[in-house]
């Protein structure tokens, strides 16, 4: 007797593991379905908040000028500047993007420097520009850029001006 009692509860407990594990992969075959139709296109930019702009914000300013900017693989550093240039290409010439804690961080260590006399080294300490430097500052960035024309400096200030 106590045999087939044990026998029906690991029978019953064998039935309900069944019901939660089809029950899981059918959350999961569902919300896979959804994922892949999702519709909705790229992800919304997170808020900008003064002061805190991010390469995607400085990305997203420039874009709203008119200009077509992407993604470059390229870092720089300037010295004397705490953080990493980070490149974007604008309308074909590149600009790199040092972005600071706070405006105030900025304000302190681009008073240490010449902007004017800049140089970009690579990680290894090479000369990274490749014509006449302009740098523009707001915000918390710094941005500058290498061998933009007239056209493409002036969207590139507007652009960082816009900035939060």
């Amino acid at each position: 007797m106590n045999q087939q009692r044990n026998s029906s509860v690991r029978r019953w407990i064998s039935n309900l593991l069944f019901v939660v594990a089809a029950a899981l992969f059918a959350y999961v075959a569902f919300a896979w379905y959804q994922e892949r139709n999702d519709t909705t296109g790229q992800a919304p930019t997170p808020q900008s908040v003064p002061g805190r702009a991010e390469l995607k914000t400085v990305h997203d300013a420039l874009v709203s000028q008119g200009m077509t900017v992407e993604y470059g693989r390229q870092t720089v550093r300037i010295e004397g500047l705490t953080p990493v240039g980070q490149q974007l290409i604008v309308d074909g010439a590149p600009a790199y993007v040092f972005i600071f804690e706070s405006p105030e961080t900025r304000t302190d260590q681009i008073d240490q420097i010449e902007l004017d006399a800049i140089e970009l080294k690579t990680p290894s300490g090479a000369n990274a520009a490749t014509a006449e430097l302009h740098s523009v500052s707001g915000s918390n960035v710094l941005v500058v850029s290498d061998g933009a024309s007239d056209d493409i400096q002036q969207k590139i200030e507007s652009g960082v001006g816009s900035l939060p």
